[in-house]
């Protein structure tokens, strides 16, 4: 990350307003980087011709023709979350980025008006403005990428994570169940393994948390350290993962975890120290 940013800088200086024409040639040096450091820091990329993965998400109405060079008559605005953003966590939804313009004049203007909600794209631009702490980018190219998060797929996530919040394992296992697993991003099926692993390990299926985690792990690359964390432990200490603080009065006997059976049970009748049998109660 640090090589990345230090790199912007340089290209930066080297990139004034008066480079502009040497910015827009497709042989242009181009720095790839995701949006979310694009985002963190801007002023790090300011002149800089950049390449990054987007989900799309609408066509938007952001101008500022004061302090920047995107007016609606001559630039198209739109919206898009960065590719591996959890849309599914409400928070993450919300912080949508709509500073991306496309020149009227582009060739791809008419792709554009054509994307669907979703749709994963790579694409190419440069920082032209930072305004209040965000990038305004003027896109240059826009590349389809395969595989697109669905409806079904992000309400099943978005479900399952709100019956974990409650800790409701089961409920939350039969959701990520019905999450489709074809034709989804990486990112997406990293998710809704590393979530069904995170509930076998909580009701005491190690043996199953361990593939799911796994799976997850290699999805991501070994990138994701929680992850990683939870895969080694499933194999190595999987008591340690446990749910022990389920309140079992408010369970229904389906949904106890494995690991209630090898607890001391209450209430079962106990021994008769004497030897004797039980007398009937009266």
């Amino acid at each position: 990350m640090k090589r990345v940013l230090f790199a912007a800088v340089c290209l930066s200086m080297l990139a004034p307003a008066t480079a502009q024409g040497r910015l827009m040639d497709p042989d242009a040096i181009v720095v790839d980087v995701d949006l979310d450091t694009l985002r963190r820091a801007p002023e790090a990329f300011m002149n800089v011709r950049v390449r990054f993965d987007v989900q799309f998400c609408s066509l938007g109405r952001i101008w500022n023709p004061f302090f920047t060079r995107f007016v609606p008559s001559e630039y198209a605005n739109f919206y898009a979350w960065s590719g591996t953003q959890p849309i599914w966590q409400r928070d993450s939804y919300e912080d949508v980025f709509g500073m991306l313009f496309l020149a009227k004049s582009n060739a791809q203007l008419a792709d554009l008006y054509k994307f669907r909600t979703y749709e994963r794209l790579t694409l190419e631009g440069i920082v032209q403005n930072t305004f209040q702490g965000n990038p305004w980018i003027e896109i240059l190219t826009m590349t389809p990428i395969q595989g697109r998060v669905d409806t079904p797929t992000l309400a099943h996530l978005y479900r399952a994570q709100l019956h974990m919040e409650k800790r409701e394992w089961q409920k939350a296992i039969s959701e990520l169940s019905l999450a489709p697993a074809i034709e989804q991003p990486t990112h997406v099926m990293a998710a809704i393994n590393k979530n069904l692993g995170l509930c076998y390990l909580r009701t005491g299926e190690s043996s199953k948390a361990a593939v799911y985690l796994a799976t997850a792990d290699r999805l991501a690359d070994g990138r994701d350290v929680e992850t990683s964390r939870l895969a080694q432990a499933a194999v190595q200490d999987p008591a340690s993962q446990l749910d022990r603080a389920v309140d079992r009065s408010k369970m229904s006997e389906t949904n106890r975890p494995l690991w209630e059976a090898f607890d001391d049970v209450a209430g079962q009748p106990q021994a008769n120290p004497t030897g004797q049998p039980a007398k009937p109660q009266r």
